[in-house]
């Protein structure tokens, strides 16, 4: 990957920006486009988009979302220990014994959550999930009074887990879901940008927040853009791992490529193209049915201003919405690779329309 490009990814990563909190991460993604873009701006929500040859025909939005899953302090009680609730879909199960950081007014304050030794549980009683009203954090604090001078409630809360690559090219990360997207709708239009010709379509390259609390910001995204065509780039199951039957969730593999949705929110004609497009520069992909347990921004975008052409291109995620979130980067890279030869291929004033 070439050093700029993996340098402002690794930057992406390592910024805290639970849904609700994407500012600094949406500073350093305007700043990287700012190179590349003709127009880079935000609205009042933090929503970015950047803008090449806005005066092209059709208008092309490429979409990922910059928000993280996290935690927000909900109560402190009489000792100081600090109770909870989620910031989109975490598992319960996966956060005791992590280290956090609470981001407040006054700056981070670390603290762990708490997890009893196995050798004080009951060993009579059978092991169970916890409840999220059972887990806490602890940040060290004597009593409620202390901890209430250094903690407040509504103070989000992230993972401190970081990014760390394990190979020559896989990467583990506590939010590839979906830094990655937003990384790949920039870098699509950085590609084109530097290549030789001017694409005949407007790319808008947006980078939505809020998705992971019900695709707030694509809904934002889609309506001010009004795009002709919208693809939505985020992280998928990769299924080949233990424990994942594959007759019931398809097989997805890391390492062999994005992959292509089919069906719902995923129109005919745009899947049909990047197949072709896929096919002529020689990029491994695989194919996979929608999604019956989740949706991502092309489910915001579809039904919108009377129908969007829309579809969804994604990176394979071994351990999504955990802390060891895990991609190949080649995977990352052809995936920007695809959609910018999907732009630079458009004709002028072409459309996406169903056949009937």
């Amino acid at each position: 990957m070439r050093k700029e490009s993996l340098d402002f990814l690794k930057r992406l990563l390592t910024t805290p920006s639970p849904s609700g909190y994407e500012a600094a991460n949406q500073k350093i993604w305007c700043d990287y486009a700012r190179q590349f873009a003709d127009e880079v701006r935000t609205d009042a929500y933090g929503n970015a988009v950047a803008i090449l040859n806005p005066a092209g025909d059709p208008k092309v939005m490429f979409d990922g979302h910059v928000d993280e899953l996290g935690l927000m302090v909900k109560h402190i009680d009489s000792n100081g220990f600090i109770y909870f609730q989620r910031i989109g879909g975490v598992d319960v199960a996966t956060v005791r014994g992590k280290r956090v950081s609470i981001h407040t007014a006054d700056g981070i304050v670390r603290g762990v959550v708490g997890n009893t030794a196995i050798h004080l549980q009951d060993k009579d009683k059978e092991a169970k999930v916890p409840k999220w009203h059972e887990v806490f954090i602890d940040i060290g604090a004597k009593d409620a009074e202390e901890c209430k001078q250094r903690v407040a409630v509504g103070d989000p809360i992230t993972f401190v887990d970081d990014f760390e690559m394990i190979t020559d090219h896989v990467a583990v990360a506590r939010a590839f879901d979906n830094r990655a997207g937003a990384w790949v709708a920039i870098e699509a239009l950085r590609i084109v940008a530097q290549g030789k010709g001017k694409p005949k379509c407007a790319i808008y390259a947006t980078s939505s927040v809020q998705e992971e609390v019900g695709l707030a910001g694509a809904q934002m995204n889609v309506g001010a853009v009004q795009p002709d065509c919208a693809i939505a780039i985020d992280v998928t199951h990769a299924t080949d791992t233990p424990g994942i039957d594959v007759k019931q969730h398809g097989e997805v593999k890391m390492g062999k490529g994005p992959t292509m949705s089919i069906g719902r929110e995923n129109h005919p004609v745009i899947v049909q193209k990047l197949r072709k497009i896929a096919k002529q520069e020689k990029i491994d992909y695989q194919v996979e049915t929608f999604s019956l347990t989740g949706g991502t921004d092309a489910f915001a975008f579809y039904t919108k201003n009377g129908g969007t052409p829309s579809a969804i291109v994604s990176i394979p995620n071994r351990y999504m919405h955990s802390t060891v979130e895990m991609l190949d980067l080649r995977d990352l890279e052809n995936t920007a690779k695809l959609l910018a030869a999907f732009a630079v291929d458009i004709k002028k004033g072409e459309r996406f329309k169903v056949k009937v």
